[in-house]
């Protein structure tokens, strides 16, 4: 069994141990200031006589200490070595800050809507947890967060309890449903929370500094809760505010009217790009009936600046006084759009496959639709040259 020095003191930063085993690049201590991987909490990081420990886990009751080695080099440490322990602290405390801040959040859930964490996970980043609610609503949220904050503000003590077996545990309020049945680490935030958890935890609700949540989104039948505590939400905040203050003076605006100056620039884009399209309409319909009146047994068109997008639209036009096959092409871009109503035999996704990909063409479609792109405007122009001359092999 390896003794947990993090859970007697979750400050304890440096340490001396023995080595009990080495296997490979897995280390065991006769004890450790690192904390496994559990309950949803990453494990701790640091070194071990100047080894980086990028892993921790447990089994059996012994910890599991996994090693960096360098390369092409086996780990110098054997059974009955004394090491130094050294923790990496700010991984620490933050997993600190943002476990408890969880505690406080599911707490309160709890006690106020009578509703169950049913998940937590903490990544690098950001925490979330499962709240057993289809629906959350803003005002639930922003009271739990209100509350949560005050909690912070009192400084209430965080208690840690090493209890021994399930009965006696069941004695405590506990939120949740214990998983073992012995050895039992509870943590216990006086009138807001009380559940079993292994993770170290800040002696005070103070050092979590600010509890945020960010933003809800459902999941299976619940809702999953996304927040941030202590630096992580620090640095949230700062991130946030440098863009808004980006925003407020593009907009000439403050963080009270932004979002009413956006709406107005919003309304005034859709209108211009309502007027965009319409004009856009116009023009390809010119080009349409320009078109047309030079079809023969297709209709065709090579246009000096054009995308996709637009020969897209030309060709809609066109197919709506036609039964024609279409194929338009860019010089500016290279590509090529080839379509037809159906009633034609053309094949414009087989011929694209044929000829196109051959000459270096990018693309695809269907029977009655293709798309292609050239790196070389005479590739492009040898291709339409080619869906020219298959409709003399084909019925209309």
């Amino acid at each position: 069994m390896t003794e947990k020095l993090f859970q007697t003191d979750m400050y304890l930063k440096e340490a001396e141990a023995q080595v009990v085993s080495v296997n490979g690049s897995d280390v065991v201590l006769n004890k450790t200031i690192f904390a496994p991987e559990a309950g949803g909490q990453p494990c701790d990081f640091g070194s071990i006589a100047g080894y980086n420990v990028i892993g921790v886990s447990e089994k059996d009751g012994e910890i599991i200490h996994k090693i960096k080695l360098p390369e092409d080099e086996g780990i110098l440490l054997k059974a009955g070595d004394n090491a130094e322990l050294k923790l990496d602290w700010d991984r620490r405390f933050d997993h600190m800050q943002n476990h408890l801040g969880e505690h406080i959040l599911s707490g309160l859930f709890k006690s106020k809507y009578d509703l169950d964490n049913k998940g937590f996970h903490l990544s690098d980043d950001t925490g979330a947890f499962d709240i057993d609610a289809k629906e959350i609503a803003e005002e639930m949220t922003d009271e739990i967060e209100r509350l949560a904050n005050e909690i912070v503000y009192s400084a209430l003590p965080v208690e840690i309890s090493l209890i021994e077996n399930a009965e006696e545990a069941a004695k405590l309020p506990l939120r949740k449903e214990l998983k073992v049945g012995e050895d039992i680490t509870v943590v216990t935030v006086p009138g807001v929370d009380c559940v079993a958890c292994c993770c170290p935890h800040p002696s005070n609700t103070s050092q979590i500094g600010l509890i945020k949540i960010i933003r809800t989104e459902k999941y299976k039948s619940m809702t999953r809760i996304y927040y941030k505590c202590g630096r992580r939400a620090l640095l949230d905040y700062q991130q946030k505010h440098k863009v808004v203050s980006v925003l407020n003076e593009k907009y000439s605006a403050d963080e009270f009217s932004l979002l009413g100056k956006v709406k107005i620039a919003d309304d005034k884009n859709e209108a211009v790009r309502k007027e965009l399209n319409r004009t856009k309409d116009s023009m390809a319909r010119i080009r349409a009936e320009e078109l047309l009146k030079k079809a023969d047994k297709m209709v065709a068109g090579e246009f000096e600046r054009a995308d996709i997008d637009e020969l897209k639209r030309v060709a809609k036009k066109i197919l709506a006084d036609t039964e024609l096959p279409v194929i338009l092409s860019s010089a500016s871009d290279l590509c090529v759009f080839m379509t037809h109503s159906g009633k034609s035999e053309l094949k414009c996704g087989s011929l694209v496959k044929e000829f196109a990909a051959g000459a270096g063409g990018r693309g695809g479609g269907s029977d009655t639709q293709a798309q292609v792109i050239f790196n070389n405007i005479e590739l492009m122009r040898n291709f339409i040259k080619i869906v020219e001359s298959s409709l003399n092999f084909i019925n209309f």
